[in-house]
């Protein structure tokens, strides 16, 4: 065998000696077989680049101390032998870089893998339950740039939550609509069971997009910068699913209405120094009509007896049932009730009986950030954009970014311009229009505005998501199953309860941790970081159960979305640019709502607790708002109350970027609501 052959061979099986150590083989396959090797043969040189300097050191310093130690290479030591090694070489590594590299590989491989590693059934996970045939949603094709009309009544920017309900009730008025979004199409077999690229725990170029090619820029309180990869950590970059249905597509499909307080928040608290609170320019009652609709024509199962049902006035109940109980919501009601706390089922876009041709919720385990394998869960996706196709007066143009509003320079519209990809490559397009909506997503909507020169100095201000408060239990009870949609029960005892306080939130039972996640927890949890001790952890601890919270969030005069000076995406728009700093008022807010949240995991049997508690995400998240909001007057906002952009005669905005303030709660349903009620005062 040549020297280089040697070497080769050397290397391959010390690095599998390793992997080995970390999840060493028992009646389950070791870590080489049970999904690492796969991962590194078919993704080693695409988004696992990263590991390759960390796993060569880990390699040359585990054969140096094995033959210092034992006198023979790390592959050819007995288990034990390679387990006291690997054990010493972790205790006297400063920082533990190489080997700490080498545990997450091992373990992304083991329990996450991008198709059904060992790990997922040696814990009892499974993401489809046995049974179930896939129904596999296929987004419709649209239309060609040579397709599109020679002028359209409304042109909306974005196939999302806001998107798709205003695209359909303009096109049901019987306008000539021309929906455009980025996105390519997609299955929904692709966006789900892959957890290294799913959108909430992926690490790596996230399968709902943006993909490579669209950086951010983040600025740090003082004032260096970071430019956020698009093909990044999913958490880092912001959690935006750039897909057909956006985030409503992969959500779990909370869908919470805001309380009446949560429409004048400066008049209830006052407004804090620092602060851009502000009241909404209309109350609830406004909205309330609207909400109704976005329940029922989206499709949101609850429990309108419940507390959630009655926070605010309704004049119908739910379309469909609660979800059914479980361990945890039996458990944590019953934990609650000793705190003399009430609590309600969550309400969810999802179908818990068959509806409108798709089937009820089948409980994968999976559900948070995947498409549904049933098609049950409801998104714009399937309900909103069908609705504004079916018409005939609506036109589906995808894979086609718009890179700028067209206008005359006097605040009226033309059209827009931009770049489609498709199978014959990248080119140019452009469509006008009477009319132009943008619901790209808080940041997105920002940056497309001021990219194109419109709007006064708000867009791109008040830029909020939501404080979380979270608290997680070391040693959990076991009431977490392993099942869908993973969160299952709530309180909104704190939401809007304490006069000097901002709003608080909503409190519910965290989400359920792929396995993953698990390992991950586990280096802190488990007996041992790694080994025989931690597989085994993996295998008898029961689920890790927390409680978690949506806080209000105070917007700060500081946190705004600005265009990168420097930076570009790869069609040469500026890149967005995000500052933000956290209020004094918010932290507080939820330094209160993570000792809520810490005191009903203790009463259901957590123990060894930990809280967490993040104020702010200025690079955004999935619950961006505010960039454009909605005001009375112009000096206090970038919209009027109908959702025109001041200083323009025919652009509006339909997503999150118009709300004042974001609630207690997750904000789509209020999204959509807004959206529709949008689409209704459009005048004709």
């Amino acid at each position: 065998m040549a020297d280089d052959d040697q070497s080769t061979h050397r290397v391959q099986a010390t690095l599998r000696a390793l992997i080995d150590t970390i999840v060493p083989p028992d009646q389950w396959p070791g870590g080489w077989d049970g999904g690492v090797e796969r991962l590194l043969r078919e993704h080693g040189s695409d988004f696992l680049a990263w590991s390759a300097s960390p796993l060569e050191t880990a390699v040359q310093a585990a054969d140096d101390a094995a033959l210092r130690v034992h006198q023979r290479p790390f592959a050819m030591l007995a288990l034990e032998e390679r387990s006291a090694v690997f054990s010493a070489l972790f205790d006297a590594e400063p920082g533990h870089g190489a080997l700490e590299a080498l545990i997450t590989l091992t373990y992304q491989g083991y329990y996450a893998g991008t198709r059904q590693p060992a790990g997922w059934a040696m814990v009892g996970y499974t993401d489809i339950p046995n049974g179930t045939g896939p129904v596999d949603a296929v987004d419709p094709a649209g239309i060609d740039a040579g397709s599109l009309a020679e002028s359209y009544d409304v042109i909306v920017i974005g196939a999302g939550a806001g998107g798709g309900a205003v695209a359909a009730e303009l096109a049901e008025r019987g306008k000539h609509v021309l929906l455009v979004d980025r996105a390519r199409p997609v299955r929904n077999s692709e966006l789900r069971g892959n957890h290294l690229q799913g959108k909430r725990t992926g690490r790596y170029d996230v399968r709902v997009g943006p993909h490579a090619g669209n950086p951010r820029v983040l600025e740090h309180p003082d004032g260096t910068t970071e430019v956020l990869p698009a093909e990044g950590d999913a958490l880092a970059y912001g959690l935006n699913a750039m897909v057909l249905g956006g985030g409503t597509r992969v959500w779990q499909g909370m869908s919470w209405r805001f309380w009446e307080q949560d429409f004048r928040m400066a008049s209830t608290y006052g407004v804090p120094p620092g602060s851009t609170l502000a009241d909404w320019p209309f109350e609830y009652a406004e909205l309330e009509p609207y909400y109704e609709r976005a329940e029922w024509e989206l499709g949101v199962a609850g429990d309108a007896d419940s507390a959630v049902g009655r926070m605010t006035p309704r004049r119908r109940g739910y379309p469909m049932p609660a979800m059914p109980t479980d361990r945890t919501r039996d458990a944590l009601t019953t934990a609650a009730h000793r705190l003399g706390v009430t609590t309600s089922p969550i309400p969810f876009a999802i179908n818990t009986i068959p509806r409108d041709g798709r089937a009820a919720c089948v409980r994968c385990a999976q559900c948070i950030g995947h498409a549904c394998p049933v098609n049950a869960k409801n998104g714009a996706q399937n309900t909103f954009i069908p609705r504004a196709l079916a018409t005939g007066r609506t036109d589906l143009l995808l894979g086609a970014q718009v890179t700028a509003i067209a206008h005359d320079g006097s605040g009226t519209a033309t059209g827009i311009v931009g770049v489609i990809e498709d199978a014959a490559g990248e080119r140019p397009f452009r469509a006008r229009a009477d009319r132009v909506v943008v619901a790209a997503g808080a940041i997105e909507t920002a940056r497309l505005l001021l990219v194109s020169g419109l709007g006064n100095d708000w867009v791109g201000r008040n830029h909020m998501t939501h404080g979380v408060a979270l608290a997680i239990a070391g040693d959990s009870p076991d009431i977490k199953e392993t099942i869908g949609p993973g969160h299952s029960v709530a309180t909104i005892d704190f939401v809007h309860d304490d006069p000097d306080g901002w709003g608080g939130g909503v409190i519910f039972d965290a989400a359920l941790q792929f396995p993953y996640d698990k390992a991950q927890a586990g280096r802190e949890l488990a007996p041992a970081p790694f080994g025989a001790e931690h597989k085994r952890w993996m295998r008898e601890a029961p689920n890790l159960v927390g409680t978690m919270s949506m806080v209000q969030e105070i917007p700060h005069e500081q946190t705004r979305v600005l265009l990168d000076p420097v930076l570009t995406d790869r069609r040469g728009m500026p890149a967005a640019r995000l500052r933000g700093t956290a209020h004094d008022a918010t932290r507080a807010n939820v330094a209160a709502m993570a000792r809520h949240c810490a005191d009903w995991l203790r009463a259901a049997g957590g123990g060894r607790i930990t809280t967490r508690e993040m104020p702010i995400a200025p690079q955004g998240q999935e619950h961006s708002a505010g960039t454009a909001r909605l005001s009375a007057d112009p000096a206090t906002g970038a919209c009027d109350p109908q959702g025109r952009l001041w200083g323009t005669r025919n652009v509006y905005v339909a997503d999150a970027s118009l709300h004042v303030t974001n609630g207690g709660f997750n904000p789509a349903l209020t999204v959509i609501a807004n959206a529709l009620r949008v689409g209704h005062l459009i005048p004709d």
